[in-house]
């Protein structure tokens, strides 16, 4: 008689497939937030040029880089890269998703703090 191996009843657990609705989903929000900023900060500025006062750092910023928010899809397939495999589809896609509405909220709030600072002094 020889020797077997003892094998296992449970087949080996299957690795989800590939889903790209979910990676797309986290490129698409986090675009959203880079191509708003590259339209909104040139129509800005020439408002901003027209109040002749200093204006707040986060909106000098945002002045100075607007090109900032288009590198989240970047870090999206970055984190897609590095994630571990069973899940990293949900990993881009939520980070994607927080990223991209927290640059969203961070370019309308940088683009009105300095209306809102000058309608504080009227």
């Amino acid at each position: 008689m020889s020797y077997r191996p003892p094998t296992s009843p449970l087949p080996s657990p299957a690795q989800p497939p590939f889903n790209p609705i979910w990676l797309l989903s986290g490129l698409g929000a986090s675009s959203i937030a880079g191509i708003g900023s590259l339209l909104l900060v040139p129509r800005f500025r020439r408002v901003f040029a027209s109040f002749g006062a200093e204006l707040p750092e986060l909106t000098g910023c945002l002045l100075d880089y607007p090109w900032a928010p288009c590198l989240l899809p970047l870090r999206v397939l970055a984190i897609w890269a590095a994630a571990p495999r069973p899940r990293r589809d949900r990993w881009a896609c939520a980070f994607g998703v927080f990223a991209g509405l927290g640059a969203a909220a961070l370019v309308v709030v940088a683009l009105y703090l300095p209306i809102f600072g000058l309608a504080a002094t009227i």
